[in-house]
C-alpha cells in the first residue's frame, strides 16, 4: 500500500494498516507489525475523526510495549491520552492511562504503574464507568500484591469482584476468583483456594474463555503440587491440560509456565531425565 493520497482516503487507510499491523503482531512478526501501525498513525493524523488517531496510537503503544520498548510505548500512549482528553472522552482517556500503567508494570516499574492505574480508576469512577472501574481495581490489586502489599492487593481484587458480580461479568468474575485463589495458595489456605479455582474454571467453561480455563487449570495444578500430600499425578494432568489450551491460544508465556510446572513435579517424583526435558522446553520459549 502506497502513501495516503488525501485526507479523504486517510480513515480507510489508517484502519486497514492498523488491522494488518495487529495481525502481523499476533503472528509474531512484531517488526513488520509496528511498521504498519506507524504508517497507520501517520494516516490517522490526517483524519478529522480524532478517535481514529487514538485507536492507532493505542495499538502502536501496546505493540512497542510487547517488544520491550517501554519509553516508546509510554510516549505513544501518553499522546493517545492527550488526544482523548481534548475530545472530552473521559473513559477513553482512562483506558489509555490503564494501558500506560500496564506498560510500566510489565517492564518492572510497579510503583509507577500503581500511581497511573489509580489515576485511571478515579477517571472511570467520575463518569460511572463500572466496567473500567472493575478492570482498574483488579489491575491495582495485582500490582499491590506483587509489591508485597498482600492485604491491600486482596482488598482491591475483592472490590473488583463485587463490581463484576453486580455487572454479571462472568469472565471478570473468573479472573478475580483465579487471582484470589492464587493468593490463598500463597498463604496456605488450600481448601479455600480449591473452591475459588474450581468456581473460576466452571465459569470459564460456561462462557468459553479458553485463556481463563488454561489459567485456572494451571493454578489448580500448582495447588495440588503445593500440598505436602498432594496428588502429583493429578497435578501433571492439569498442567498438561493447561499446556494444550495455551498452545491453542498461542500463549507462549503460559506454555513456558506449564513446562516449568511439569518439570517441577517430575523432579519431585525423581524423574529427572524427563524433568530436564521440560525445563529445556520452558527455557526455549
Amino acid at each position: 500500500m502506497g502513501e495516503c493520497r488525501s485526507a479523504r482516503d486517510a480513515p480507510i487507510e489508517a484502519d486497514l494498516l492498523n488491522r494488518i499491523g495487529l495481525v502481523l503482531c499476533e503472528r509474531g512478526d512484531m517488526q513488520q507489525g509496528i511498521k504498519r501501525m506507524s504508517r497507520a498513525v501517520s494516516s490517522a493524523r490526517l483524519c478529522a475523526n480524532r478517535r481514529i488517531l487514538v485507536t492507532c496510537l493505542s495499538s502502536l503503544g501496546c505493540a512497542h510495549s510487547r517488544c520491550g520498548g517501554k519509553d516508546a510505548a509510554v510516549e505513544v500512549l501518553e499522546e493517545a491520552a492527550q488526544v482523548s482528553q481534548r475530545l472530552s472522552d473521559v473513559s477513553l482517556e482512562a483506558n489509555c492511562l490503564r494501558k500506560i500503567a500496564l506498560t510500566h508494570a510489565s517492564h518492572g516499574d510497579l510503583t509507577t504503574g500503581l500511581v497511573v492505574i489509580r489515576d485511571a480508576l478515579d477517571l472511570f469512577i467520575s463518569v460511572s464507568d463500572t466496567y473500567g472501574e472493575a478492570a482498574c481495581l483488579f489491575t491495582a490489586g495485582v500490582m499491590q500484591y506483587e509489591l508485597g502489599h498482600t492485604g491491600e492487593g486482596v482488598a482491591d481484587i475483592e472490590a473488583s469482584l463485587r463490581v463484576r458480580r453486580a455487572l454479571k461479568d462472568k469472565v471478570g468474575i473468573a479472573e478475580c476468583l483465579n487471582r484470589l485463589g492464587l493468593a490463598l495458595i500463597d498463604i496456605g489456605f488450600h481448601l479455600q483456594a480449591l473452591d475459588y479455582l474450581e468456581r473460576a474454571l466452571a465459569l470459564c467453561h460456561e462462557v468459553g474463555d479458553l485463556m481463563g480455563q488454561a489459567h485456572a487449570l494451571r493454578l489448580l495444578a500448582y495447588l495440588h503440587f503445593a500440598q505436602v500430600d498432594g496428588d502429583r499425578k493429578l497435578s501433571l494432568e492439569l498442567f498438561k491440560k493447561s499446556l494444550s489450551l495455551c498452545r491453542r491460544n498461542r500463549d507462549v508465556v503460559g506454555q513456558a509456565m506449564c513446562h516449568e510446572g511439569v518439570a517441577d513435579v517430575l523432579a519431585d517424583i525423581e524423574d529427572f531425565k524427563l524433568s530436564a526435558h521440560h525445563y529445556a522446553e520452558a527455557m526455549s520459549l
